[in-house]
């Protein structure tokens, strides 16, 4: 998580309060939790939070800080609708459900591979609760009831320290863009990206796997940091 940060309120009440519209999403949902858990941390109640956002109780508000307890890597993931590449926040919410951050990486990592829906992630979570099924077989379980099963790949990289300084206290959108800018400088194709603040992952059908074999896998990860840094040190140079 980020220290103490600044956060433009206006933007805020956009991003919780604009339908499901995507355009006016400023922040996401990870980042609403992190500003009602620093106005916590102030003083402020969820009552508060709700009514500062322009919100009707705390029922809806409530879920945002809950996205905070989903580990690291998962994090950036984390969107209003369910982008290839991310997690959409109904499916985040149930993630937060699972009974560790073992079983929700793993279940996270079928969302990217196979889009495992909200309804989907909640029966595997109640497998787990009322069974000694694992989450692999909990997963496969499901995923046999389907009509077609898609598999997408799906690629880890780190994100080195000059650039999670840079990018530290950047909206989630803002570091997407970067990250994006460098896919499309590096030539993957089909791949889209998110850009955390330790990890980047990119996820994308059969022609990004393609991609990644013609560029050479070993290679990925160096080719997209010089590019980041690359971009980086543009944005830097334009002030």
């Amino acid at each position: 998580m980020t220290a103490s940060r600044s956060w433009d309120l206006g933007r805020l009440r956009m991003s919780v309060g604009y339908g499901r519209q995507k355009r006016g999403r400023h922040y996401s949902p990870v980042e609403v939790g992190e500003w009602v858990m620093q106005e916590r941390r102030r003083g402020a109640s969820l009552a508060d939070c709700a009514t500062t956002l322009n919100l009707d109780g705390v029922g809806h508000i409530g879920r945002f800080p809950r996205l905070l307890k989903l580990p690291e890597e998962v994090l950036h993931l984390v969107d209003w609708s369910t982008p290839q590449g991310g997690i959409g926040f109904s499916a985040a919410v149930e993630l937060v459900k699972l009974r560790s951050q073992s079983d929700q990486r793993e279940v996270a990592d079928a969302v990217l591979k196979h889009g495992l829906t909200s309804r989907e992630i909640r029966q595997v979570a109640q497998l787990r609760k009322r069974s000694d099924r694992t989450v692999a077989e909990a997963i496969e379980d499901g995923l046999r009831m389907r009509p077609k099963v898609v598999y997408r790949h799906v690629f880890l990289g780190s994100v080195p320290a000059g650039i999670r300084d840079y990018m530290a206290n950047r909206e989630q959108g803002q570091r997407d863009a970067l990250l994006q800018r460098s896919i499309d400088k590096v030539g993957l194709k089909g791949a889209t990206g998110r850009l955390g603040r330790q990890i980047f992952t990119l996820v994308g059908g059969d022609d990004f796997g393609q991609s990644m074999r013609g560029i050479g896998v070993d290679g990925i990860e160096s080719k997209l940091l010089d590019a980041m840094e690359e971009e980086v040190s543009r944005e830097r140079a334009e002030g």
